[in-house]
């Protein structure tokens, strides 16, 4: 298993959510995830462990284009929505 959260990091306030999919992000459930925070992520066979013990399936992950880990989640339920895994990530 591959520890990720090197990989982590903080969020930008400026252009947050200029390249998420309209079809996964309605302009706040979607954000990088701070190692700093414990936000932290594991990769196993079958999917990426979040810390809090959800998983996001490897099927449905996408490739982030700037190289960190972002969660979009659903406000009340904290349903994956989308997961965004950086280049590399199997």
């Amino acid at each position: 298993m591959l520890a990720a959260g090197a990989w982590l990091s903080g969020t930008s306030a400026i252009g947050a959510h200029d390249w998420y999919p309209p079809w996964c992000c309605d302009d706040k459930d979607c954000r990088a995830l701070s190692e700093e925070k414990g936000e932290t992520v594991r990769e196993a066979p079958d999917g990426w462990h979040l810390w809090d013990g959800r998983i996001a399936a490897r099927g449905s992950a996408k490739l982030s284009p700037d190289r960190k880990f972002h969660l979009c989640e659903e406000a009340t339920t904290s349903a994956i929505i989308c997961f965004f895994v950086p280049p590399g990530s199997s």
